[in-house]
């Protein structure tokens, strides 16, 4: 979402090199934490970044300075994946120093007691930076880190985790790009897009339209393409926590908001074309009042099509069928309302004396 910045959840160990234990296999007092990579550009095994800084001992030294002097080392991204669900996330470490080195940015760690006893056991290998990005990918802050045994990036012992999340969560996308706010729920998401489902006549547009979002998020040649099944395509890509690129993701955000926006225009564009088609005709048919407020029904048509309809089917015609008759001049040059005229004129809302005037504007026209 624009303006928010992303998690990542790393396990940091250049390229794949384990934890250093020293030469009585203790605790190491320094960790790799995050590597240099090729120009500071940090890649990862599964394809997701990469991942880009700057400024290696800027990052370091503002990482420290926000945690307070002191960021923690958990197991297994506990803090970021049991804590959330009530589940316990010690940290087995602190780190207090933060070293932007040739190879890239190292730790030193006062190890806790369980800490410093799985470090002796050799129960993990590998150490797995948390940090935040924006959007194209840049390292803005070290959060964390965890101890893990699957390592992931390149250039260093590093891997994202596993069971993290996408880079941007698909249905944040589009609670953005559909409006809504960032609770909305996924049955509102769900019932907003649905809004977007066109008639019968707008099937062969929508599913030119919606080609494009189809292919990226692989749905088959030939398969239905409509709002509901290119959104259940997404949404599954989500569901799935499959690894999107950030171009792909990009790519996917854009198409969803320039289709959002056409099929806007086009839905536009049909409901006023059918209202001015049931207006007029209603004026040729003779329904009495409807010519004087054309341009009031063809509004309210578009919003809501079954009142109108309603109202406008329940107000008399005039015409040669004699359904109802214009009503003679008084010898004034007015025209005498009989009891239907007057009922109309209530139903429309409008004076009798109003009324009777536009019956008068309708007979000379």
């Amino acid at each position: 979402m624009s303006g928010q910045i992303a998690i990542h959840h790393l396990i940091a160990c250049g390229a794949g090199v384990p934890i250093g234990f020293d030469r009585a296999n203790a605790a190491p007092d320094w960790v790799m934490l995050l590597p240099r990579g090729q120009s500071g550009v940090i890649s990862t095994v599964d394809a997701r970044g990469p991942f880009r800084v700057a400024d290696f001992a800027t990052l370091a030294a503002d990482s420290l300075a926000d945690s307070g002097g002191r960021l923690p080392i958990d197991e297994n991204h506990a803090t970021d994946l049991s804590a959330p669900n009530g589940g316990p996330s010690p940290a087995r470490g602190w780190m207090t120093e933060l070293q932007a080195r040739d190879d890239g940015i190292w730790a030193k760690v006062e190890w806790s007691a369980p800490g410093a006893a799985l470090m002796a056991d050799h129960a993990y290998r590998f150490i797995s930076p948390v940090f935040t990005t924006d959007a194209a990918g840049n390292v803005q802050r070290l959060l964390r880190a965890a101890l893990t045994n699957t390592p992931n990036l390149r250039g260093m012992a590093a891997l994202n985790s596993r069971q993290e999340p996408t880079p941007m969560d698909l249905l944040a996308q589009l609670r953005q790009l559909l409006g809504l706010p960032e609770a909305a729920s996924e049955s509102e998401v769900l019932a907003k897009i649905k809004t977007l489902a066109t008639p019968p006549d707008q099937v062969a547009m929508a599913s030119q339209i919606l080609a494009p979002i189809a292919r990226a998020v692989g749905m088959p040649d030939g398969a239905e393409t409509t709002a509901q099944t290119v959104l259940a395509a997404v949404t599954g890509l989500a569901a799935a926590r499959q690894t999107e690129s950030s171009t792909v993701i990009a790519g996917l955000q854009a198409e969803l908001k320039d289709v959002t926006t056409r099929l806007n225009t086009v839905m536009s564009a049909t409901a006023k074309d059918k209202a001015v088609a049931y207006v007029d005709g209603e004026i040729a048919r003779g329904r009495v009042g409807v010519k004087a407020l054309r341009e009031h029904y063809i509004e309210m048509h578009q919003a809501d099509p079954a009142r109108v309809e309603k109202e406008i089917g329940a107000l008399p015609t005039l015409g040669a069928s004699g359904a109802l008759q214009v009503p003679p001049d008084a010898g004034d040059g007015k025209l005498q309302l009989n009891a239907e005229h007057i009922t109309a004129a209530r139903l429309l809302g409008i004076a009798a004396e109003d009324y009777a005037k536009t019956l008068a504007a309708e007979r000379a026209d």
